[in-house]
């Protein structure tokens, strides 16, 4: 392992304990790529060993003004703010292939969960409207939905094409449940 002094880039593992976030692993490389090759294989490890608990995971530049300690303090933030991506204890790190993507909120869980059976069903993506019926909520929640979880890494869409969504994580990760 580098010292830090000649490290350029930190990467570490984060997950959520009875006291909060905590940095679980921590190493130093020379080259991102190494890092990111790193954390996704630990991720993956803790992840596969511990399904109930919350990981994350977080490559930043050394000497730069985003450290890990500055990763965890916000995490601890929006845990504390009530954030349920922060604190929900069935939220996961998922890999999408060479991407870790956020994890996913129980509510996340069951529009991913809608989206792949629709799509399944009907050959088609649903619009935005059928999620609307489906889940009873307004325009703009299914909207700001949609846009979290393309954020996070667990679908993708063109903006402005009509039934475009596609989902980016293996049905296999998808919740077990039914959708609401």
């Amino acid at each position: 392992m580098n010292t830090p002094a000649e490290a350029q880039f930190e990467a570490g593992i984060f997950a959520l304990t009875a006291e909060g976030w905590a940095i679980v692993k921590r190493r130093a490389f020379d080259e991102k790529v190494a890092a990111t090759e790193w954390l996704k294989r630990k991720c993956a490890t803790l992840v596969r060993k511990n399904r109930s608990q919350p990981i994350r995971g977080s490559v930043v530049s050394v000497g730069s003004w985003l450290t890990l300690e500055w990763v965890l303090a916000d995490y601890e933030r929006k845990r504390k703010a009530g954030d349920p991506e922060f604190n929900e204890p069935e939220a996961m790190v998922f890999m999408v292939g060479d991407k870790i993507t956020a994890s996913y909120t129980a509510r996340q869980g069951q529009y991913l969960a809608f989206i792949h059976a629709y799509t399944k069903l009907n050959r088609q993506p649903p619009a935005e409207a059928d999620m609307q019926q489906y889940f009873k909520v307004s325009p703009p929640t299914v909207h700001d939905m949609i846009v979290m979880l393309e954020k996070k890494g667990l679908i993708e869409r063109t903006p402005g094409k009509a039934r475009s969504i596609r989902l980016l994580l293996p049905p296999e990760k998808l919740p077990r449940d039914e959708p609401v």
